[in-house]
């Protein structure tokens, strides 16, 4: 019996799992399509173990506190904060939030029943989803993270002590503290996703609606790391150095018509100025984590490298 049947059998008469659709990271639970009382469902079960086991690095109490923290950021999130979001930036629809004890459960829409379907890596989904992304971040313009991630992703400096520790001594490691601070630093924040990748949307393909799911690192921040992250997500380093910069002009023009949909016009200009300067750092600061993380990984590319000599060049004096 799996280890969240229990709980949800205290709310619903008839439970019937139909299909197992992922295990969560590393054990900390599952994903699976569902029928409650006769009613198309899919369940995101959570229950982090004591002990975590990883192929790439040796998890320390620290990082299984930052997962715990991950999923009980993300239960906050649907509870308080998702069902207030724009119909340009729609959440998956979650139906009921469980819990009992160290488990948690979240009861949410089967976006396949409504027409979508998962992101895929060409060009309509990319910009479907930057401007999700645009909106998301505007309408958020200045809000509190309360409940949530102070400073939202799963890789900023603070919550990833271990891998910094891993690195080798290089001018990347001796400049992580300065370009975390250049990012925290900004006047301008909104509430990020904090896990923006491609596998992390669900696009309709006859009406380019899209669905973000998966806020467990949703909070402050600025716009660039989402789209950093999710660009590096789906294109390659020739698709970077090709498409990268057209793909963020158009996430501006998206970011200013939200910037003005929701009443935030007279910020717009300053904003996206201070955002497009760290464009570059945020790629710096990814970068940074990945060499701690996972030094071979394919995403250290010459785009990236070149995006840290940027910032270099532009914040090494501070």
């Amino acid at each position: 019996m799996s280890f969240y049947l229990p709980l949800i059998s205290l709310h619903y008469k008839n439970v019937e799992i139909t299909e197992s659709i992922t295990a969560l990271w590393s054990g900390c639970g599952e994903i699976v399509r569902c029928r409650l009382d006769n009613k198309a469902c899919v369940i995101k079960a959570v229950s982090v173990p004591d002990q975590i086991n990883h192929p790439r690095i040796t998890q320390t109490e620290f990082s299984r506190n930052r997962k715990r923290r991950s999923y009980e950021v993300e239960f906050h999130w649907y509870q308080q904060y998702a069902i207030n979001l724009p119909t340009q930036a729609r959440a998956l629809s979650c139906y009921e939030n469980l819990e009992q004890q160290q488990i948690k459960v979240m009861i949410f829409a089967d976006f396949e029943a409504g027409g979508f379907t998962n992101a895929q890596p060409h060009h309509q989904h990319i910009e479907a989803i930057l401007k999700w992304l645009a909106y998301f971040h505007a309408f958020h313009f200045e809000v509190t993270p309360t409940g949530l991630w102070q400073q939202g992703s799963y890789w900023h400096l603070a919550t990833r002590p271990d891998e910094y520790e891993t690195m080798p001594d290089s001018a990347l490691k001796r400049q992580a503290k300065n370009i975390d601070k250049i990012l925290r630093e900004c006047e301008y924040k909104t509430l990020i996703h904090g896990d923006a990748k491609l596998a992390n949307f669900a696009v309709n393909c006859s009406t380019m609606e899209v669905l973000g799911y998966d806020f467990q690192y949703v909070g402050g921040g600025v716009g660039v790391v989402d789209v950093m992250y999710f660009l590096g997500s789906c294109l390659n380093e020739k698709q970077l150095n090709d498409t990268a910069d057209d793909y963020l002009a158009n996430y501006f023009q998206h970011f200013s018509n939200a910037m003005q949909t929701f009443g935030y016009t007279k910020y717009t200009p300053d904003v996206i100025n201070a955002w497009k300067a760290l464009w570059a750092v945020a790629w710096a600061d990814f970068y940074r984590f990945l060499a701690g993380w996972s030094p071979e990984h394919t995403k250290i590319n010459a785009y990236m490298r070149k995006q840290y000599q940027i910032t270099k060049i532009n914040f090494g004096a501070r």
